[in-house]
């Protein structure tokens, strides 16, 4: 698994649409975390508890309770089946939801979204789990 975590002052998505109507789902001062689940991941029991514990240090180091889940499939060249990573970022939320407020961004469409990343060090954080 690959995890993409940003702390945004302001993150915003709206399914893509030739419409201009969509309206835009916003977040203020959250992580967004955007996840890869890879091949080898399907299974693997202590990956869930990995990206877990790795959201929630973030979010303390970061004064932040607000998290964001965004399925990102383009962060390595081993991708899990999309049932499998749906499956992940779900368990993920349940275990974070206990204590965060959390969002998942809905799997399965194509979306525009902005990210305004804050410039301190630990607003940009990659793992490789």
């Amino acid at each position: 698994m690959k995890l993409l975590m940003f702390h945004a002052k302001e993150f915003w998505y709206k399914p893509y649409s030739s419409a201009s109507t969509t309206e835009k789902t916003n977040f203020e001062n959250c992580l967004v975390i955007f996840i890869h689940a890879e091949e080898a991941d399907k299974g693997k029991s202590d990956v869930v508890d990995k990206a877990v514990g790795n959201i929630k240090w973030l979010a303390n180091k970061n004064k932040t309770t607000v998290v964001v889940l965004h399925s990102f499939a383009h962060l390595s060249t081993s991708k899990s089946d999309p049932d499998t990573a749906n499956d992940i970022i779900h368990k993920i939320n349940v275990k974070l939801e206990k204590s965060l407020s959390t969002h998942i961004v809905p799997f399965g469409q194509f979306y525009e979204f902005s990210v305004h990343v804050l410039g301190q060090s630990l607003a940009k954080v990659f793992k490789d789990l």
